[in-house]
């Protein structure tokens, strides 16, 4: 059994992600885990009324209840059970206080809130998720994107970095249970491969060589972000994966302007793994 995290602030990009993790899982059995978190300040608890702080956790768990009834009425399979959850703290403290109860496989959630500001490829509480949850992969998925089925992905890395088993897990789960066909992306910063590069490769070559993985190196003629989001449309990738390490390119990009970085706006799904053993 699958258990899914699913966090929701109610908007229409929230909604997109419940519906892409309901489709994408249609053939398992799953627990699907329907968090709300909203924050109470400590410091304004003090001057509101008993009264006050009851009406607004009933209100959130009415939200969240007639939420889990939305879900229910478009997804009528019998393989699929839906919790609901609802946290008064921000939206990182919520999940990794979930997570430590509750064994949880992946978060799904949108790239976006309902403030949706456009300057951004991510809302602040997805920037705040990724830098701070560090056991639990997430898949974000684009606002408005329309659910298809995973033909093509696209793994991006440097080869700097030992690939410990749980990446290549999740790299081989999501390629096998799509019958997909992977894509390995290098973007050369040096002319040839240092040692601590081809022993990398070697390690993951070994880990994916149960399915069909292709292997393709670049040359860094261009901002990496622009060479990745060229890869994706000219291959018709359906899934991008990285991994979360420090001073990535996860990092340095999840939360810039469009106009500073273009070519790394979200298009498709976004898996990111997170960087342990």
């Amino acid at each position: 059994m699958k258990h899914i995290l699913l966090p929701s602030d109610f908007s229409d990009n929230a909604w997109s992600a419940i519906v892409y993790a309901i489709k994408y899982y249609r053939d398992d059995i799953c627990t699907f885990y329907l968090l709300h978190a909203k924050p109470l300040n400590p410091s304004s608890l003090a001057t509101l009324s008993d009264v006050y702080i009851k009406s607004i956790r009933q209100q959130s768990n009415q939200q969240l209840l007639e939420l889990k009834q939305q879900v229910l009425n478009a997804d009528k399979n019998p393989n699929h059970t839906f919790k609901t959850v609802i946290k008064f703290m921000e939206l990182n403290s919520a999940v990794d206080q979930f997570i430590l109860d509750t064994k949880i496989d992946l978060i799904i959630m949108g790239t976006k809130g309902a403030t949706n500001n456009k300057a951004l490829f991510f809302g602040s509480n997805t920037v705040h998720l990724v830098d701070h949850i560090k056991t639990c992969p997430i898949l974000i998925i684009p606002d408005q994107y329309n659910y298809k089925p995973i033909d093509q992905i696209v793994f991006s890395t440097d080869l700097n970095r030992f690939f410990f088993e749980k990446v290549i897990n999740t790299i081989s789960e999501f390629t096998t249970n799509n019958n997909a066909v992977l894509r390995v992306i290098n973007i050369q910063t040096n002319k040839a491969l240092t040692e601590i590069q081809k022993y990398n490769l070697a390690v993951l070559k070994s880990g994916l060589k149960r399915f069909e993985t292709h292997y393709h190196s670049v040359p860094n003629y261009d901002k990496k972000a622009t060479i990745i989001s060229t890869f994706i449309n000219d291959l018709n990738i359906d899934l991008l994966v990285m991994v979360n390490y420090k001073h990535s390119l996860i990092a340095r990009y999840l939360n810039q302007p469009i106009i500073k970085t273009i070519g790394f706006k979200p298009s498709i799904p976004f898996l990111i793994l997170p960087d342990n053993k």
